[in-house]
């Protein structure tokens, strides 16, 4: 499809004529799960009923064994890390491209953060970069699902069985996601997943783990109760290892239950959508088209593209203007910089006093020189499971008619 107008950047119209489609995310399935939640007269997850079901639920819906809840993505995260044993001085492998959250945990365990680079085009972990990464030291992997693109797990699995690391998914980013014909956050030792207000479903803020593993899963539950045993005739005050508090309450957990029941139906219009969009703008010059992983079904969290071979920051800035001319919901840069660029790394920050394994370790620029180029030229495009026909008519206008003018403001020798 093409729009011969004028492009919005040299005086046309938008190519957006109308608002992108929104619909409530909330509604009265919400609050009967609510009423019933406090009608039990405890909203304590061990004496009540809507965690234990959500917590079923889910383990069904992705086909695991077990499922504990926590309050955060980065709870799961973070007591993935505390059940498998993460200590003090170990080294723990992820992207360089994520939120914190993936990498608080690794902190706060006292261990170092360890970042392999990425795919060119899937924008996840490559296989090759992590095996490189792995040391005496590695504990475990965290593969970060950006987008709700899948990491290429059977390589990261065959790397993390070589060594003897445990590979854990974050799948904060990849609600539904599938490879080959499991969900995300089923493959490795353990799924972590994020119910924040910017998730595919959401109960405000909360997460959720997975895992096939029976031992694990009773270390998961204590990891989130301060090592208090809640089962029947257990010494509950008798913790054997460091846990936390990342306890979820029955009204997060009723909320969650009645968003989970909706979630095949939000990913069905998000991959309707997206899949539409790619196929017609799949040959646009000077713009790539997101690459999904082999044997993946995307669960398309947003829709990141890349400006094309040879552009640099300033070209990527000027296509995402044109886009957003276009009325377009178009960011660059996604987080700007690759997570070991913070101060926190780079100045060894994190802590006011005192060692930490992670100040042996050297971070800044030139660390993951792909994440380093992806990060210079994608773009964000948001995206929203009630966006209409007409959105997409109106958003695959639009980019035909920016990169046109991207296009036609190139001059030789004006690109890398």
């Amino acid at each position: 499809m093409t729009d011969a107008g004028t492009p919005a950047s040299d005086g046309g119209h938008p190519a957006k004529t109308v608002p992108y489609g929104r619909a409530p995310r909330y509604g009265e399935e919400e609050l009967q799960e609510l009423r019933e939640a406090l009608e039990q007269g405890t909203l304590f997850y061990a004496q009540g009923k809507k965690v234990y079901a959500l917590e079923a639920a889910f383990a069904a819906y992705v086909g695991a064994r077990h499922a504990v809840t926590t309050t955060s993505g980065t709870a799961s995260i973070h007591a993935a890390l505390i059940a498998l044993g993460v200590a003090p001085g170990d080294e723990v492998i992820t992207s360089p491209i994520t939120d914190m959250g993936s990498v608080i945990p690794i902190l706060f365990q006292g261990a170092a953060p360890v970042f392999a680079d990425l795919d060119p085009r899937t924008y996840t972990m490559d296989p090759a970069a992590v095996e490189a990464a792995i040391t005496p030291r590695t504990a475990a992997v965290v593969a970060v699902h950006l987008a709700g693109n899948a990491c290429n797990l059977d390589a990261l699995q065959a790397v993390c069985a070589r060594h003897g690391v445990a590979l854990i998914e974050d799948c904060a980013q990849a609600f539904g996601c599938r490879y080959g014909e499991r969900f995300a956050g089923t493959i490795g030792r353990v799924g972590c997943f994020s119910f924040n207000e910017f998730k595919h479903i959401s109960c405000g803020d909360g997460g959720i783990v997975v895992t096939d593993d029976d031992e694990l899963a009773a270390r998961l539950r204590l990891a989130t109760d301060k090592c208090y045993d809640r089962r029947p005739d257990a010494a509950i005050r008798n913790p054997s290892f460091l846990a936390n508090n990342y306890r979820m309450t029955e009204l997060q957990a009723a909320v969650a239950l009645a968003q989970l029941r909706k979630l095949e139906g939000i990913l069905a219009r998000r991959r309707s959508w997206c899949g539409r969009l790619m196929a017609a703008t799949a040959d646009l010059p000077g713009l790539l088209p997101p690459t999904i992983t082999p044997q993946c079904t995307p669960s398309w969290w947003f829709y990141m593209m890349r400006a094309a071979e040879g552009a640099n920051a300033h070209r990527t800035d000027q296509l995402a203007g044109a886009l957003r001319a276009e009325g377009l919901p178009v960011g660059a840069h996604y987080i700007g910089q690759p997570v070991y660029e913070y101060p926190i790394f780079t100045s060894g920050s994190a802590f006011s006093r005192g060692e930490h394994a992670y100040q042996t370790h050297a971070y800044g620029r030139g660390l993951c020189p792909e994440a380093e180029r992806i990060l210079e030229t994608c773009l964000i495009l948001s995206v929203n499971e009630a966006y209409t026909d007409q959105d997409l008519e109106e958003t695959i206008a639009g980019m035909h008619r920016a990169a046109a003018w991207a296009m036609a403001q190139d001059t030789p020798g004006d690109g890398a």
